[in-house]
């Protein structure tokens, strides 16, 4: 697979999606075509206002510590995606003829490579993705521990990670 090009406008636009809601997670979707990059979704990350009991991708440990953190602890190290952005960002992909290239989030305090359980989690839907008619992403981080952010690519197979290359057009 050739290296994926996200625009500037795009780069920068993901990374003003972080900054806002540091420091809570930010999540959301790149479209395109052919490996270019043309459009954002951002999707309101879930976690910050909901419980984590009903969470079948965090494995029992987690989902207890997550129960005992605030709303706010909460989005500072987990994102699940709102399926209602979601379905509509799906919904108008289809419309315009865009495939799914990537699913970014952000890690506030984090370096900008994949948590054990954004492993987890990549790894779970690997079998979702053909069911929802979409094909397997690859997994942008974008951190903001360092005043000049880092952004990464991965592609996350069978809970292996490996480097996903991009460039910046």
């Amino acid at each position: 697979m050739s290296d994926l090009i996200i625009p500037k406008q795009i780069l920068d636009g993901m990374i003003a999606h972080a900054r806002e809601l540091a420091p809570y997670e930010c999540c959301g979707i790149l479209a395109g075509n052919n490996g270019i990059v043309s459009r954002q979704y951002r999707i309101k990350n879930i976690v910050a206002t909901e419980g984590a009991q009903n969470l079948s991708s965090f494995d029992p440990a987690k989902a207890a510590h997550l129960e005992r953190l605030s709303p706010a602890e909460r989005a500072e190290i987990a994102f699940v995606m709102d399926m209602g952005d979601f379905s509509a960002a799906k919904k108008d992909m289809r419309n315009n003829g865009l495939d799914l290239q990537v699913v970014y989030h952000s890690h506030p305090h984090d370096p900008a490579r994949p948590s054990v359980t954004d492993i987890k989690i990549a790894t779970d839907y690997e079998e979702i993705w053909p069911k929802i008619n979409l094909p397997a992403p690859a997994y942008l981080l974008i951190s903001l521990m360092n005043p000049v952010p880092e952004v990464k690519n991965y592609w996350i197979k069978a809970g292996q990670v490996s480097p996903a290359p991009f460039a910046v057009r």
